[in-house]
């Protein structure tokens, strides 16, 4: 018969100490010194060593009663001898990283999970090492983000094709520890910024592996631009104001890189001058060049005026003849602005009525085949 050897561990090392311990509570055995924990618990981890290793050193399971009850013998050996430092806990995490690092290494293609805990054992152990010295809360806190970015970080790293998707928390987490450390040196707008930027970069890092993954090069972008927000903040006055012209231009930017790599993008071009349109008005706006009511008319050509040069682009480069007549209504709205902007009472009914006049233009006129 077959005996499973980890059973009949088990079975023995329950039954000896609750005997032990029974015996102990019925009177016959006098109080046992603290120190008799230390060897017993030594004893134990010492023979699930020995079983790990008569497995030839692949049945890492036996690691954890051999670390778990490694940790807690140097733990009772330190408090007998009177150490009462919090870094007394750390050989007990110690004990418990020893067996998720045997795991990975013996097998790595599998194995990876084993990475994340025991980053967290690794993590625990430093923490107890380190809470009772002058290391700042900030240090601990970005040891913490650290340890759980450095595993996803080596996923990655071992198969940057499969495991494509640890380089997001990976990136995050170890941009966030930097970010904690930095909190003490710079503003907060700065921070935010950071934190952004961080996400930013581990979704371009994760578009620059395999470019057909476009929507992680969106997220990129879109966080890149947020990022912005914050440190404009920071500059005080309108400064910040002005994010709005920058997100105008961020929606323009790829629409116009859409339009110049091919022809047959050409309605991509409509959203990049009207964007950019809208950038330019909002500048100047925010600036004060055109807020008063003597310069709004300024401010009104030049909207029209940017969207009319939009749609040229689309008539006279693409051919659209539809785009003519809306070219022609803008850039006479934009001359009408011009007189009559600052007036919107006056503005928008002469530009209704020279609309109406035109649609009426362009029904009665003679149809060319």
């Amino acid at each position: 018969m077959k005996v499973n050897r980890s059973s009949l561990f088990w079975g023995i090392l329950l039954v000896a100490f609750g005997g032990l311990a029974l015996a102990q509570q019925m009177g016959y055995l006098d109080e046992l010194p603290d120190s008799v924990w230390m060897w017993i618990f030594g004893f134990v981890s010492l023979v699930s060593f020995i079983s790990y290793a008569l497995s030839g050193w692949k049945d890492w399971g036996w690691l954890f009663p051999a670390g778990v009850f490694g940790g807690l013998a140097v733990i009772v050996g330190l408090a007998v001898s009177g150490y009462e430092n919090a870094a007394i806990g750390s050989p007990l995490f110690f004990g418990l990283l020893i067996p998720f690092v045997a795991a990975y290494l013996t097998n790595r293609a599998n194995n990876w999970w084993a990475l994340i805990p025991g980053g967290v054992m690794l993590f625990l152990a430093l923490v107890t090492l380190l809470v009772d010295t002058t290391v700042n809360d900030e240090w601990i806190g970005a040891l913490f983000l650290f340890m759980i970015g450095l595993p996803f970080l080596a996923v990655y790293l071992h198969d940057r094709t499969k495991n494509w998707w640890a380089l997001i928390p990976a990136g995050v987490m170890l941009f966030l520890s930097l970010i904690v450390v930095l909190s003490t040196l710079v503003e907060g707008e700065w921070i935010g910024s950071l934190f952004l930027f961080a996400i930013a970069l581990s979704f371009f890092v994760v578009y620059q592996n395999n470019r057909t993954r476009q929507w992680a090069l969106l997220v990129a972008y879109i966080m890149f631009v947020l990022s912005l927000a914050p440190i404009m903040s920071s500059f005080g006055g309108d400064t910040a104001a002005y994010f709005g012209s920058v997100v105008f231009i961020a929606i323009a930017v790829p629409f116009f890189i859409l339009y110049f790599r091919s022809a047959d993008n050409w309605w991509a071009i409509i959203t990049a001058g009207v964007m950019t349109t809208l950038a330019v008005t909002a500048t100047l706006a925010i600036s004060g060049l055109i807020r008063d009511t003597e310069t709004s008319g300024i401010g009104n050509a030049i909207l029209m005026g940017g969207f009319a040069a939009t749609f040229a682009v689309v008539w006279l480069r693409h051919a659209k003849l539809w785009a003519r007549d809306v070219t022609i209504v803008l850039a006479v709205l934009a001359v009408i602005a011009v007189f009559f902007g600052s007036d919107p009472g006056t503005f928008w009914p002469v530009a209704f009525i020279f609309g109406g006049a035109y649609l009426l233009y362009t029904t009665m006129r003679p149809k060319t085949v």
